[in-house]
This record gives C-alpha cells, sequence and structure tokens, in this order.
C-alpha cells in the first residue's frame, strides 16, 4: 500500500470504503503524495478503495501494514520519507514501481525492498477493478528500529541494501505469511508471526544483496545479470512478440537452459511473466484512457 503506514500497536482489520481524504490524511501523516488519474476533479468522498487494513506498530519504530482490498479507483503514489528500509510483498494481484529510473512489476508471490531517500523515492501505479494482497514493512529513519535487529544483521543492511531489489517469495515464507493471515487468528498471536516471517524475509532480502561470490546455489553475476536483462526487456515491452529461441539468444543460453534458469531465480516461467506484464500494461493504459475520457468530459 505506502511506505511506513502504521499508527497502532495492532488495530483491527476493517472491511470499509477508503475514500480521497483518507488518503489526503494518509498523505499528511506519512509523507506520501497520492494522484487519481481518473477523477480529474474529485470530491473528498469519492471512493477509492475497499476492503481490509490493518496496521501493526512494534517497539523500535518497525511497522507492518497488511492490506487486502480491491481497488475501486487507479491510484498513483510517490514516496517524500526516508526509511532504511520499506519492504512490499505482495501475496495477490500485480503492483508497478518505479525507483527513480528503475522499474519494477510485481506479481503474486514477489517481493521488494529498497531504502528511502529525498534522492531515492518510490513511485507506484495501482489500476482500477483490481483486487490486491499485500504485506508491507517500514522503518522510521531514527534507528530505534536497529535495537529490534541483531547488530550484525542490522550492519549489513545499511551497508548493502541501499539499491532496489526484486525477488520470489520462497515458498515456505509464504505458506507463514498465509498461515499467520488466517481469519479469527488471536491479535497478539498474528502479530508476533508477522514479526518473525518479516525479519525472515528481511534476513532472505540481505542474503540476495551479498557479493555473487559469496552466494552458493545463485547464478554467478553475469549469468544473474543475463537473466535480468530478459527479464527487464519482458517488463519494459510486452507488447512485442517473442518467442524462447530468440530470448535464449539474447541470454546468450540454450532454451532450455533460459527455461529453467529464469524459473529458478525468478519464481515463475519466461512466459508466465511476460502474461503478467501484458496485463499490467493493458491495466495501466485502460487507466489512462479513463483519464483523458473524463477530462473532455
Amino acid at each position: 500500500m505506502s511506505p511506513i503506514s502504521c499508527h497502532s500497536s495492532a488495530a483491527p482489520a476493517m472491511k470499509k470504503i477508503f475514500s480521497v481524504s483518507d488518503f489526503i490524511a494518509f498523505g499528511e501523516r506519512y509523507g506520501i503524495d497520492y494522484r487519481f488519474p481518473a477523477l480529474p476533479q474529485y470530491t473528498q468522498s469519492s471512493p477509492v478503495l475497499h476492503g481490509d487494513i490493518e496496521e501493526i506498530a512494534l517497539p523500535g519504530g518497525i511497522c507492518i501494514t497488511r492490506s487486502d482490498v480491491h481497488v475501486l479507483q487507479p491510484y498513483e503514489t510517490t514516496s517524500r520519507h526516508s526509511s532504511p528500509l520499506y519492504m512490499l510483498v505482495v501475496l495477490e494481484g500485480n503492483v508497478a514501481l518505479a525507483v527513480n529510473e528503475q522499474t519494477f512489476l510485481l506479481s503474486a508471490g514477489m517481493a521488494f525492498c529498497s531504502q528511502l531517500s529525498e534522492q531515492q523515492t518510490i513511485r507506484a501505479h495501482h489500476g482500477a477493478d483490481s483486487k490486491l494482497r499485500t504485506l508491507s514493512l517500514g522503518m522510521y529513519p531514527d534507528g530505534g528500529w536497529r535495537e529490534r535487529l541483531p547488530v550484525s544483521l542490522a550492519d549489513e543492511w545499511e551497508h548493502r541494501a541501499a539499491s532496489a531489489r526484486v525477488w520470489q517469495v520462497p515458498e515456505f515464507l509464504l505458506s507463514g505469511l498465509r498461515y499467520a493471515q488466517q481469519p479469527g487468528s488471536h491479535a497478539a498471536s498474528r502479530q508476533l508471526m508477522l514479526e518473525g516471517i518479516m525479519l525472515q524475509l528481511l534476513g532472505y532480502a540481505l542474503n540476495l544483496c551479498q557479493p555473487a561470490t559469496q552466494k552458493r546455489g545463485l547464478p554467478v553475476t553475469g549469468e544473474y545479470q543475463r537473466l535480468e536483462l530478459i527479464r527487464r526487456l519482458l517488463e519494459q515491452t510486452p507488447e512485442k512478440a517473442y518467442t524462447l529461441n530468440e530470448l535464449a539468444r539474447r541470454a546468450a543460453m540454450s532454451p532450455s537452459s533460459l527455461r529453467c534458469k529464469f524459473r529458478h531465480a525468478y519464481g515463475c516461467t519466461v512466459f508466465d511473466y511476460l502474461r503478467d506484464c501484458r496485463l499490467a500494461r493493458a491495466h495501466y493504459l485502460r487507466d489512462c484512457r479513463l483519464a483523458r475520457a473524463r477530462v473532455v468530459i
């Protein structure tokens, strides 16, 4: 949903309509700019989301936000906060993100993390008529979060995790997240489970930040860069027609090797990822057309 959005220790989730006025309040409290491209002349009561949002504030300025919502109107966000860490996990739906000049598309089962500052801002686009289930973790910049983490983990994170990163969440962590969010879970129990799983995610993300020579079982640097080149190509120009053989030549791999290694690195097949990119682009273009049509009207 949005970076560092929490205000209570374990606020119960409520299914409700979130209007423009709610978003304006969020923006004022948390340093986020919101835009509503399909509502050029919106009112404070214009509905944007319908669903549940649960906010959990942990000691040390660590905040977890759980969202299970249906997007009624497309909206865009731009962060104005500084934070040593913002992490987003997508459990259902798609989220399009941009960090400075980098663009990312997150589908179900993927995670994103980055540090935030005036020089490194996050922009997100959420399409209309889409279902989103997400979990985010944010840390305030006052340093209190360091008390909640082992010293070695806090130091490693600050030194290695400045750049934005996307990865596939391991199935064992996804299973834990789903279990922790089952209906009827006791609030305190759910809070402890979510905190533990999010810290495991942080540790997993930190491992991805290690130099390639320190990792085992992950692609070497050159190989990973070639895979990332293919992923970015599909993400940025999904409208083109691709074949596995063509993509394999671009990656300097055999078709079977690309198919296997892409799935290992990103958790889905090449053409499943291309399909998700095309769907996200279609939603974005539809929202833009709606916005232009409403301006004309």
